[in-house]
């Protein structure tokens, strides 16, 4: 995907975001912002609050509703396998940036945890963003593998020490962490 297609993929997902927004009775701007992994839509807005929602309950709504408005232009590929863009990522008021270093904390306690005892830790229900921070932070650290298992609002992370094998194990019926992503 070449800048230009990419420029106007970004155009489309702001103009589309400023029109929700408008719909929700929200005046605010959209500052496009490229980075190496993804491309972040920050929302400017006097209304930061009531964009964020309870717990990023409704940030997390508008990001799913502007990939899935944008998939069909950032999904295809390049003919040399290489795909053609990256997720959108809807911010306001540094909210995503404020939950990152929280989410990193809860895995490197969690991967401590799982080292100690070889157990499984089934992690609380989050969100697809928060998710793939946790995978990403625990990727880093030797021994351990994640996953994701259930669906919709009850998606969580189970977090298992790597087997010999590279295979992971099973997880134990029942096994639950007391971790919270309130950290």
């Amino acid at each position: 995907m070449n800048t230009n297609d990419r420029e106007d993929v970004a155009e489309k997902a702001s103009e589309f975001l400023i029109g929700v927004l408008e719909r929700m009775g929200i005046s605010a701007d959209i500052e496009v912002r490229e980075d190496a992994d993804r491309i972040v839509l920050e929302v400017q807005t006097g209304d930061t609050e009531v964009v964020i929602g309870r717990r990023g309950v409704v940030v997390d709504a508008l990001q799913h509703v502007v990939n899935k408005v944008v998939y069909k232009e950032r999904a295809g590929r390049k003919e040399d396998g290489e795909k053609k863009g990256k997720p959108f990522v809807v911010d306001a008021g540094g909210y995503r940036d404020k939950q990152v270093e929280p989410l990193r904390g809860l895995a490197q306690r969690t991967a401590e945890k799982v080292l100690e005892t070889q157990a499984v830790v089934a992690l609380a229900p989050m969100s697809a963003h928060d998710r793939r921070i946790v995978h990403m932070a625990i990727a880093e650290i030797a021994g351990l593998t994640t996953r994701s298992e259930g669906e919709g609002d009850d998606r969580h992370i189970l977090v298992l020490p790597a087997s010999p094998s590279g295979a992971a194990p099973a997880p134990a019926r029942g096994e639950s962490s007391s971790e919270s992503t309130d950290a």
